[in-house]
């Protein structure tokens, strides 16, 4: 029932509602708001919170807040175009509620997306300052990061590794490095099947050659050999010196808190297989923007791409230097 959530002014029962909401396993959608329709999104799985309401205007930008996303999108045999905004909520479930609440209220006092979100965000700000609990894909793919910035340490010495890291900057590929761009992309299937995030994310830079990383991970169970995220990171600034502090600036920028670390993430990981490398060439199975422009007559039109691929079959090629792994070379030393 789309009308039976109660509002915050019935707190005791808002909370135990909400609540009793994550603590399921089930996806469930509550209506908010009537004009404009709005509509309260919960995924306990996800740790989810999001709001959606039929779009109007020119998009909104909240990429400036690491919790925060949005996003457009057409149910399948609907007319309307939704804009949906959606919180990391894991541990902050009340307040990103409470947020996406004042979203709603604002637009049902007649604001547009622009100004309802303006209002809404100013009166959170010690929310959006807080850092959530990083979700498994962004746990497991920062691991598989951290793999490659560890080789890239060892090739070329700490400066010039962390120079090549842009992964954390939202840059379009993860390593710039001396022979050319690298993906890195983590997974715990037994297949490489990799989730890919926009059009140009596999798309080589003017005159330079990009590679794809493939990581495969998997649980270490009672193996010595495995590590969590958290004594991962401890573990690379051990090696670091003057490197320090421009690591914890790009792990901060990716939403990472040392606070409770050991205890949101302890999980152990460890490698699957060694990883793989593969040309990005027009053979490799990448959507890009010049792809669609060859297919589409409005690729423009086109506003969000995420698709999975599964380079298991196919010829993997040599690693960069930068990226080759020199702890076998130094087992074989010792």
């Amino acid at each position: 029932d789309l009308h039976s959530f109660p509002t915050r002014r019935s707190s005791d029962l808002f909370v135990k509602t909400l609540a009793a909401y994550m603590a399921s396993s089930v996806p469930s959608e509550q209506r908010i708001g009537d004009t404009p329709p709005c509509v309260l999104g919960i995924d306990p799985v996800r740790r989810e919170l999001t709001l959606r309401t039929p779009a109007t205007g020119s998009d909104v930008d909240v990429s400036p807040y690491r919790i925060i996303h949005a996003d457009l999108f057409e149910e399948l045999g609907e007319e309307t175009v939704w804009f949906r905004l959606t919180i990391d909520a894991g541990g902050i479930e009340y307040e990103a509620y409470s947020l996406l609440q004042s979203v709603a209220d604002q637009l049902q006092r007649g604001d547009d997306m622009e100004r309802a979100l303006h209002v809404a965000l100013e009166s959170y700000h010690d929310l959006l300052a807080r850092a959530p609990r990083l979700s498994e894909d962004q746990e497991i793919g920062l691991f598989g990061e951290l793999i490659a910035l560890e080789r890239a340490i060892g090739n070329l010495g700490e400066t010039a590794a962390l120079a090549a890291w842009l992964g954390p900057q939202s840059e379009e590929h993860d390593f710039v490095l001396p022979e050319g761009d690298v993906e890195v992309k983590t997974t715990r299937t037994e297949r490489r099947i990799h989730v890919i995030h926009g059009a140009d994310q596999l798309a080589p830079a003017p005159g330079r050659t990009l590679r794809f990383m493939s990581i495969q991970v998997t649980r270490a169970g009672a193996s010595a050999g495995g590590r969590t995220l958290p004594e991962a990171i401890e573990m690379l600034r051990g090696r670091l010196q003057r490197g320090r502090t421009a690591f914890d600036d790009r792990l901060e920028s990716l939403g990472w808190s040392d606070h409770r670390a050991e205890s949101l993430y302890t999980a152990r990981f460890l490698l699957r297989s060694e990883p793989a490398f593969y040309t990005v060439d027009d053979s490799f199975p990448a959507i890009t923007t010049d792809g669609l422009a060859r297919i589409l007559a409005r690729p423009d039109l086109v506003r969000l791409v995420d698709y999975r691929i599964d380079v298991t079959t196919l010829d993997p090629c040599g690693p960069p230097a930068s990226l080759v792994d020199d702890s076998a070379d130094d087992e074989k030393e010792n």
